[in-house]
């Protein structure tokens, strides 16, 4: 649970709200090269660019390339994995393509959350390092690395449109810079759609309340590939709150005591490793079974949730199979919108400055039947960061309107209109 909002320490960015860097330095960090461990040695770095990354940062990144043993006959898959920048807080994204026919696994860590751009990178220098000399390689390592993206603004005044084009090799490679402001579309975003295939829409609503109230939430399966499609495709659930405590959507077999931790998590893990696990010793974990289409957990969450929302999501998600684009995806943001859209509503001025009181929030629903439901919603980690971000950006007069600032105020446009419609028939 968060510590009390009135307690307002340093101001909450944009970035460290999301915890996404938002001016990298270069498209990406590090390339690796990673031959498949025999037995139990350690993974071998067969090539590496830059060649001045510093070498401490590698045994983690060759323990996550390399979670788990997995069978010879196992297909070649795509999986990401999450490690830390050097403050703790920043998520630096690791895209892997593991290759069972070369034993290695292709690696990029980055601070761009960019899947369908790395996938492809990753896929083009597989072809690239099978038919090319190393010399090749590393000049097309050197293009992406130096590569000069448009700038946030840039980009925005371009309407969130930019190519990422290199002419090398007598070759084009050609990648699409995705617009994070956009919902995720079954067409669009892998992670997105592979969950919805995975786990279907009512298992998501079931997902979706256990990550409102910051449960310890394990995904299992078989499949590296379908734990990095649901650790990382829930989060489009809660948008445009973000997870802020432990993060691991791969976990290596070195660090499966993670899973034993008391506060909230979301971890990925294989199926080999999770056999492995004493299950008394993981306490009221909520268990999501990929492979099997299951949840496994002790708590009824959707029973705290106000009826007619729950009534609202499950009409819209019935209606979302007819429908194409990001429909499923703004289901799940109009929820959000009716569960944290009022955040202004604890807005206070404090000693000539504007902050976030949590308790003067919880006011306004003082009497209501959903006050538990709220104050369980507003007693979480991400709340308390989501409000005092917002509070961030109202001081420093932040005006881009997204998504989730649509749907509220079509949502306030609603409320309002059946206010009138109610005064107007007790009139009559």
């Amino acid at each position: 649970m968060a510590s009390d909002s009135k307690a307002a320490g340093n101001a909450v960015t944009r970035e460290i709200e999301s915890r996404i860097k938002q001016i990298p330095e270069h498209l990406f960090e590090v390339f690796l090269e990673i031959r498949e461990p025999i037995e139990d040695e350690i993974p071998a770095i067969l090539l590496k660019y830059p060649e001045n990354f510093p070498d401490e940062h590698l045994k983690t990144v060759t323990n996550f390339a390399y979670p788990c043993k997995m069978p010879s006959d196992e297909q070649s898959e795509h999986f990401a994995f999450v490690i830390l920048d050097s403050t703790g807080t920043l998520f630096r994204f690791g895209y892997c393509r593991r290759s069972n026919r070369e034993s290695t696994c292709l690696c990029i860590i980055s601070f761009y959350p960019w899947f369908e751009v790395f996938y492809k990178i990753l896929n083009d220098l597989s072809q690239v390092i099978v038919s090319k000399p190393t010399a090749d390689v590393k000049q097309l390592l050197s293009s992406l690395y130096n590569y000069k993206l448009l700038s946030i603004e840039e980009f925005h005044e371009n309407e969130g449109k930019e190519e990422v084009k290199i002419n090398i090799l007598s070759k084009n490679f050609n990648y699409t810079r995705p617009d994070p402001r956009k919902l995720p579309s079954m067409l669009s975003n892998r992670n997105f759609s592979v969950m919805v295939s995975r786990l279907g829409p009512e298992l998501m609503l079931c997902l979706f309340s256990h990550l409102l109230f910051e449960r310890r939430i394990l995904f299992v399966s078989s499949k590296l590939f379908h734990l990095t499609a649901c650790a990382y495709g829930c989060l489009h659930l809660i948008h445009p709150m973000h997870w802020q405590s432990i993060f691991l959507p791969i976990l290596p077999a070195s660090m499966t005591w993670t899973t034993q931790c008391s506060t909230p998590y979301i971890i990925g893990l294989h199926s080999s490793l999770f056999s492995t696990l004493t299950m008394d010793e993981l306490g009221d974990v909520v268990i999501v079974k990929i492979d099997e289409r299951k949840i496994e957990s002790q708590y009824d969450d959707l029973s705290l949730f106000p009826k007619y929302l729950i009534r609202s999501m499950k009409k819209g998600i019935q209606q979302s199979s007819q429908l194409a684009g990001d429909h499923l995806a703004r289901v799940f943001l109009r929820a959000m919108a009716f569960t944290v859209g009022n955040y202004a509503n604890g807005f206070d001025i404090k000693n000539d400055k504007l902050d976030f009181d949590r308790e003067r929030y919880l006011e306004s629903y003082l009497g209501s039947h959903v006050h538990t439901f709220m104050s369980a919603v507003a007693n979480t980690q991400m709340f308390e960061q989501f409000s005092r971000y917002r509070t961030h950006a109202q001081l420093e007069r932040e005006t881009d309107i997204d998504e989730f600032d649509l749907e509220v105020r079509n949502l306030q446009k609603l409320q309002q209109s059946k206010k009138v419609n109610i005064i107007a028939n007790c009139a009559s």
